[in-house]
């Protein structure tokens, strides 16, 4: 599988404390429909994560970075994730950050879209720093709709289930919560099953 594994990829390391996640994520991964046409593009280079973190003037975080080792950026799920990937605007997270230029001072990243415009944004700042959140383009796009995950891997493994017939995430709170308890510490308002 591409990018996991010390004999396939030995510059790729397993994200700090979520080897099962990493794990769980990588195999959805591959199980996710694809174009005919469409190839695995495969993991980031050191090099195109160095220009990535140049053209979103910004670090990328080290949750970011491990899955961007294993999946630069493609056109799965219901609306893409995105990467390093300035060959392909589309899912290019650089491309899709330059459309909504209030989210760098945010601290906000986009990482995928939901098929419709809109897009989940790992949060960089503030007091729900690496949480992942649903932002609503067309509504309100400088305001956060609300959060769907506690880290990025647990996002992506919520991401790849649903997309795989799952259902349950992200507005059944038993379900969420059984799997990723730590959400429940964030604000009321932002609760997907929150009555705002």
């Amino acid at each position: 599988m591409p990018g996991e594994g010390s004999s396939e990829r030995p510059d790729v390391v397993e994200p700090h404390g979520d080897g099962h996640l990493y794990g769980q994520v990588c195999g959805l991964l591959q199980q996710l429909p694809r174009a005919p046409e469409q190839p695995f593009p495969g993991a980031a280079s050191e090099a195109e994560l160095t220009d990535l973190a140049r053209r979103l003037k910004t670090g990328l975080p080290e949750d970011l970075a491990a899955w961007l080792r294993v999946c630069k950026g493609e056109a799965i799920g219901p609306g893409g994730v995105f990467g390093a990937r300035p060959d392909n605007e589309a899912n290019d997270m650089a491309a899709r950050l330059a459309l909504y230029p209030q989210w760098r001072s945010k601290g906000w990243l986009p990482v995928a879209g939901d098929g419709c415009g809109n897009c989940y944004v790992l949060l960089t700042a503030g007091p729900l720093t690496g949480f992942v959140a649903f932002v609503d383009t067309a509504d309100a796009p400088a305001r956060l709709d609300y959060v769907v995950a506690t880290r990025l891997w647990r996002f992506l493994l919520f991401l790849f289930r649903r997309e795989l017939g799952a259902s349950g995430w992200p507005f059944d709170p038993r379900a969420v919560l059984a799997e990723d308890p730590g959400l429940a510490k964030a604000p009321t308002e932002l609760l997907p099953w929150s009555d705002r």
